[in-house]
C-alpha cells in the first residue's frame, strides 16, 4: 500500500502516442475515458499531447510532464512490433534497465494457449519491464500496464488498445491513485441539455452571475443543441447553481447528465403508455436507428417506413399524387400526410415523419440544401415543423432526426411552447 503523501491540489497530463492518432486514421477516445475517470478521482488532466512513435518526442514529453504535474498517464506503444518504442524509451528516460519477467512471459503464453496457438517469440519482449517498475495485469491483452513513483509523483503507462487501456485503469491505476492522494475530492459536474436555441440567444437569456467563483461553467455547443455544465467539488452547491439555471429556462431544457434525446422520448412514451411510428425520407430510417438503439425499446417503437422515392409515399403512406406534384416531396403538405399515413397503417398514438433535402445537391431559392419537413402527430393532435440546416449532408440528417426527436418529446413533456 503506498504511503499517503501531504494534502494538496492534485493535476494530471496525458500522453497519447500513435502515428495512426496523428494521421486521423484513430479516434482517440482513450483520452476522453481518461480525462473523465481522473477528474471524477479528483486529479483532472491540465495538459494533453498527442506525438509521434519517436524517441526524441516521447522523450521530450515525458520531460515536460513529470517536471510539471503530479501523475502521468501515456497511452500506447506496447506492443511488441519495431514501430512499439515507448517502453524502451521510457526505461532510457528514468535510467532504468529493462528486466525479463518469467511471469509474465507464461501469462502471454496462456492467452495464446487458450487460442490453440504458440506465442511467437516477437512477443516476449512484453514481460521486459523496466527495473523498479510495477507491472500491472492486463486481462485483455498481452501488454502489462506499467506503475512508477517518485518524489510523491506517479507515472503510468497504458497499451493504446482501449479496452486494454480501460480495464487497466479501472483495476488498477484508479485504486493506486485513490491510496496515494486519499484527501482529493472528486470533481462533480452536472450538465443540463437544452435544444432550440443558439447559444448566443442563450448567453442572452441566462444570467450567469449567479454562479458561485468556486464553480466551474462551461458553454458546450452541440450539433444542432447546446449543453450546459457546471462542476467542482461540493455537490450541494452545484445541484443548486444547475437548478437555477434550469429555472431561468425551463422551455428550453430536454434532459440532464447523461440523458439523451433517444433515452429521454424513449422513457417518456414508456411512462405513458405511448407508442411510436416513423415514416421517414431524407433521413433514411436514422430516426428509427437512434430510437431503436434504446434498450427495450419495443416497448413503444412499433416500426416504420422508408419511403424515399415518390411511389412509396403515394401507394403505403397514402401521400395524395396531387401533393406530390403540385408541392413536391418537400413540403408541408407532404410531410402532413407522411405522418397520418404512417399513424393510420400502424395505429400507434404517436408517429413522426421527415422529408427534406439533405444535400450537397437538389436546392432551390425556395428550398435550399437542408430544408426539411417534419410532421408530428401525439394523440389526437397533428401539425407540421419546417427548418432550414446547415452542414454536410451527414450533419443535416444528424440535426433533421435529433429535432424530430426532441420536438415530440418537448410536446409530451408540455414545453413545447
Amino acid at each position: 500500500m503506498p504511503k499517503p503523501i501531504d494534502l494538496k491540489p492534485v493535476s494530471s497530463a496525458v500522453i497519447s502516442i500513435g502515428n495512426e492518432i496523428l494521421l486521423g486514421k484513430t479516434v482517440n477516445t482513450n483520452l476522453a475515458y481518461l480525462a473523465a475517470g481522473l477528474a471524477a478521482l479528483g486529479a483532472p488532466v491540465l495538459y494533453s499531447v498527442t506525438i509521434r512513435d519517436d524517441a526524441d518526442e516521447i522523450t521530450r514529453a515525458l520531460e515536460y510532464c513529470t517536471g510539471r504535474y503530479d501523475i502521468v498517464i501515456s497511452t500506447g506503444g506496447l506492443g511488441p512490433t519495431a514501430d512499439d518504442i515507448t517502453k524502451a524509451t521510457i526505461a532510457s528516460f528514468f535510467g532504468k534497465e529493462l528486466v525479463f519477467h518469467e511471469d509474465i512471459w507464461e501469462f502471454v503464453q496462456s492467452l495464446f494457449a487458450r487460442r490453440g496457438l504458440k506465442a511467437p517469440e516477437i512477443n516476449r519482449c512484453q514481460a521486459m519491464v523496466p527495473q523498479d517498475f510495477v507491472a500491472l495485469e492486463n486481462q485483455m491483452g498481452t501488454a502489462p500496464g506499467l506503475q512508477y513513483e517518485w518524489d510523491g509523483k506517479c507515472f503510468f503507462a497504458l497499451a493504446g488498445v482501449p479496452v486494454e487501456m480501460r480495464h487497466v485503469f479501472d483495476n488498477h491505476i484508479s485504486s493506486i491513485i485513490h491510496a496515494r492522494y486519499p484527501h482529493l475530492s472528486k470533481v462533480i459536474q452536472r450538465s443540463i441539455h437544452t435544444f432550440g436555441i443558439s447559444e448566443s440567444a442563450l448567453a442572452e437569456r441566462l444570467d450567469t452571475s449567479l454562479i458561485p467563483k468556486d464553480l466551474g461553467f462551461a458553454w458546450l455547443p452541440q450539433t444542432g443543441r447546446v449543453d450546459l455544465r457546471v462542476y467542482g467539488h461540493d455537490e450541494n452547491m452545484i445541484n443548486d447553481t444547475a437548478d437555477k439555471l434550469i429555472a431561468q429556462i425551463p422551455e428550453l431544457v430536454w434532459g440532464i447528465d447523461e440523458d439523451t434525446p433517444a433515452g429521454v422520448l424513449g422513457r417518456l412514451l414508456r411512462d405513458k403508455n405511448l407508442t411510436i411510428s416513423l415514416a421517414e425520407s431524407c433521413s433514411g430510417g436514422l430516426v428509427s436507428k437512434i430510437l431503436s438503439d434504446e434498450a427495450g425499446a419495443s416497448d413503444y417503437l412499433l416500426g416504420g417506413v422508408v419511403s424515399y422515392h415518390n411511389q412509396l409515399k403515394h401507394n403505403i403512406l397514402g401521400v395524395s399524387e396531387t401533393s406530390l406534384a403540385e408541392h413536391g416531396a418537400v413540403s408541408e403538405e407532404t410531410a402532413l400526410e407522411m405522418v397520418t399515413g404512417i399513424k393510420r397503417l400502424t395505429d400507434s398514438a404517436c408517429a413522426i415523419s421527415v422529408t427534406g433535402i439533405a444535400g450537397p445537391s437538389g436546392g432551390s431559392d425556395s428550398k435550399p440544401v437542408g430544408t426539411v419537413y417534419f410532421g408530428f402527430s401525439y394523440l389526437a393532435e397533428v401539425w407540421t415543423q419546417r427548418h432550414v440546416f446547415t452542414g454536410s449532408r451527414e450533419i443535416i440528417r444528424h440535426k433533421a432526426a435529433e429535432m424530430a426527436i426532441l420536438t415530440l418529446a418537448k410536446k409530451i413533456m408540455g414545453r413545447d411552447q
